[in-house]
């Protein structure tokens, strides 16, 4: 037989295309397989009716994001300066007010927590946050966050993953910073433009099969062979992809203990922009856990918000259905942005929940209390099997600079391998039968 590549990257959001892309510079060949019509993962978008490109939900980045920019600026995608200015502004439905997040101490604490610490063993978000002193109004800040940002009940979650993953999120500006006027997928188009025919859509992986000295991938109507396969999906995906033969034991548990969470997108594109700078700098809600909106117009005339709503308040509200979720999201709107403000020209919902290929969530959550190790494992891979996504990251793990560095980093673990094997620009090598 022959191989088809050097390696197989398996997915197209940005862990897969930044790996490909590096994998390519270093000479080395490869095959994207991705089971999309389109590249970009969790990042997807969509025309409005006024013939504007935008994302399904806020795309955020920011200067302190390197990586990412560097590419934006290659790509000569515009970049737009959001409102944020360092605190949403809380929407009470009572006569108390939530203090501004820098004023939380629990945050502070989080903060100062180390994940190391044995203390914190076996304890969940919310089982930390059961102990703290602090009022009843920061401890619901504090847990809105959770639902909002992590899409998981705070019972769920372990603490020490919650201050792992907040380390490395290394920005000393808010990556609430811009949004691209092109949407984040145009900046994922650029990147895969580069790959040309090495690359396939709409191509589900369905096994992979590791052999001495090569690896055979199944798609749902042909088997590719490479020296080596990187399977750049969230673990939950990836844990769906049949191994022959089976994964060792704690590589297969480190893949079992992530999960998904629940978010629910919608942009209201409105005519003009007519609310104050307060309300442009974000909205939060104080009578329910996980609701937030942001500006996200372009300019006066293509102005917008986006809503999220995350945790178990996207599962309360999706299992009352899509009508009482878009006329509970306009009657809030409308409430907060005053009655001086148009009825929005067009409503468009994006229900992540039970997305096939990317999981419900911004990112899968570690969900087992012991899997200290799970992240290392599936860096370290098996044989020639390994594994890389944002969720993995050192630095901004869940955001695109995160996927970015995670692909990378694989992609040059995978190329310098190939060369100490001496394997390396080997297109259509010969293999022994």
């Amino acid at each position: 037989m022959r191989l088809d590549a050097d390696v197989i990257v398996v997915g197209a959001g940005f862990t897969g295309l930044a790996a490909a892309r590096a994998l390519v510079d270093r000479g080395v060949s490869v095959i994207v397989l991705e089971a999309r019509a389109e590249v970009g993962g969790r990042v997807r978008s969509f025309m409005t009716s006024d013939g504007v490109r935008r994302d399904a939900g806020g795309q955020f980045l920011c200067d302190d994001m390197p990586e990412v920019m560097a590419l934006v600026r290659a790509a000569r995608i515009e970049t737009v300066e959001t409102r944020w200015r360092g605190a949403a502004k809380t929407v009470s439905t009572t006569a108390s007010r939530r203090v501004p997040q820098h004023e939380n101490t629990l945050f502070a604490r989080m903060s100062s927590a180390d994940p190391a610490d044995p203390a914190l063993s076996g304890l969940s978000i919310a089982d930390w946050l059961d102990a703290q002193e602090a009022t009843d109004e920061a401890k619901r800040q504090f847990l809105s966050m959770v639902h909002g940002l992590w899409c998981l009940p705070a019972e769920v979650i372990p603490f020490w993953y919650l201050v792992d993953s907040d380390r490395r999120n290394t920005a000393e500006i808010s990556e609430l910073q811009y949004f691209l006027k092109d949407s984040a997928a145009a900046l994922a188009d650029s990147m895969a433009d580069d790959l040309g025919p090495s690359l396939s859509l709409a191509t589900p992986v369905s096994s992979i099969r590791r052999e001495a000295d090569h690896v055979v991938v199944t798609t749902d109507d042909r088997e590719v062979t490479a020296r080596h396969v990187l399977v750049a999906v969230p673990p939950v995906r990836a844990r769906e992809i049949v191994q022959h033969p089976p994964l060792p034991a704690p590589l297969a548990h480190a893949l079992g203990g992530w999960r998904s969470g629940a978010v629910i997108k919608i942009l209201l594109r409105y005519p003009r922009r007519t609310w104050p700078p307060a309300v442009s700098s974000g909205l939060s809600w104080d009578d329910v856990s996980g609701l937030y909106a942001f500006d996200v117009s372009q300019d006066e005339t293509h102005a917008g918000f986006v809503v999220f709503i995350g945790g178990p308040l996207a599962l309360d509200w999706r299992a009352r259905g899509e009508a009482f979720i878009v006329q509970t999201v306009r009657e809030r709107m409308a409430a907060v942005l005053g009655p001086q403000a148009p009825e929005p020209l067009e409503l468009i919902l994006h229900d992540w929940t039970d997305d096939r290929w990317s999981g419900g969530g911004y990112s899968d959550v570690i969900v087992d209390p012991e899997a200290h190790d799970a992240e290392a494992l599936l860096q370290a891979g098996v044989g020639r099997v390994t594994f890389a996504s944002s969720e993995l990251s050192p630095s901004f793990p869940t955001y695109i600079e995160g996927a970015i560095v995670a692909g990378r980093l694989a992609a040059a673990r995978l190329a310098d391998r190939l060369v100490a094997d001496g394997t390396a620009h080997n297109d259509a090598m010969a293999l022994p039968r």
